[in-house]
């Protein structure tokens, strides 16, 4: 069945049923109007719709890897109206300036995905466009970033701008812009997690819960990141394109359902290597897990599939979602 048929069915159920279920689901069935039996028959359709739209959203890549990436090609124009230099800097830098990245917070759709793609595809063509600017006037083509940051008028502002990689007032200006039109905050402070053998400056926790952490584990290492909904990410992960990922529904040993993409960045012919991205959410955070691995073509016990989903079955997404303290989160993840 297509989403679209799917669809087209969902539409031929009786609006009163519908209406309904939609009391059933939000918690409402005591002021459902209707005999006992058409009160059962509604619960069951109840059951049956959410598992019918849970399904289909799996099927249709609406929970996975297809509703997280961001693409931002860029302009395939802009560098032919520039003076060859110019042009050729600009070529240069579009794997720098333009990527693919995974939606941190939220799929597509969702305040948290479409700010994000407009702010990324934001700064990859305002790079665009400054690094032209910096060549054609015979400068070098990064100088026009103010790493101090002089236009923030406090401490503050220039610790949000810093985390969200701002360098001018323009930035500054469209990045209050976006998150203003999807009503979402900014992070404003990164500190580091008590505990955290990780203490690069990109890892920590944010003022209202969302943190960045690398794990150690018995299978090796992996990152994971939860953000809390209603924020702009000021992280971001770039991500290969999304034919070159073999995704599956699982369900953990937790009982929580995750989607897990794989794909093969083997180099060496000897040698499988994978990068692995898991992905969970529910109405309070959004969590991505990211790692890598890889064994011999000669290990006729590895299973690539299997790695991922022992991973998963060692993470309870969530109840680290209902923590409130990184720190707390950190301990569930540890085993401690």
């Amino acid at each position: 069945m297509t989403k679209d048929q799917f669809f087209d069915l969902f539409g031929q159920i009786d609006a009163t049923y519908i209406l309904a279920v939609e009391d059933v689901l939000s918690g409402n069935s005591k002021d459902i109007h209707l005999p006992r039996k058409r009160i059962v028959r509604t619960l069951l359709i109840a059951a049956v719709i959410v598992s019918l739209m849970t399904i289909t959203a799996y099927a249709t890549g609406l929970l996975g890897i297809v509703s997280r990436i961001i693409k931002d090609s860029g302009s395939e124009n802009q560098s032919s109206t520039l003076p060859s230099e110019a042009a050729e800097v600009l070529d240069s830098l579009r794997s720098v300036h333009h990527r693919d990245y995974i939606s941190l917070s939220g799929v597509t759709g969702s305040p948290e995905y479409q700010a994000a793609a407009e702010w990324l595809a934001f700064k990859g063509s305002y790079a665009d466009q400054k690094t032209a600017e910096q060549i054609t006037e015979g400068k070098t083509y990064y100088e026009w970033r103010d790493l101090e940051r002089s236009f923030a008028p406090d401490e503050k502002t220039k610790e949000i701008c810093r985390l969200y990689q701002v360098w001018d007032a323009t930035m500054w200006e469209k990045l209050q812009e976006i998150a203003d039109n999807y009503n979402l905050s900014l992070h404003w402070e990164r500190t580091p997690i008590l505990g955290d053998w990780d203490q690069q400056r990109e890892r920590g926790k944010y003022e209202d819960g969302s943190f960045t952490v690398t794990v150690a584990h018995q299978f090796g290492i992996y990152s994971l990141y939860l953000e809390r909904a209603g924020s702009l990410p000021c992280d971001d992960m770039t991500a290969g394109s999304t034919d070159e990922y073999e995704e599956w529904e699982y369900t953990n040993a937790h009982g929580q359902s995750v989607s897990i993409a794989m794909r093969d960045v083997s180099t060496n012919v000897s040698w499988s290597q994978f990068d692995y991205l898991i992905f969970y959410s529910d109405n309070d955070a959004t969590m991505t897990v990211k790692t890598t691995y890889g064994h011999s073509l000669n290990d006729n016990n590895s299973d690539d599939k299997a790695y991922a989903e022992r991973l998963a079955d060692s993470i309870d997404f969530a109840s680290l979602s209902s923590v409130k303290l990184p720190e707390d989160a950190l301990t569930i993840l540890k085993g401690d």
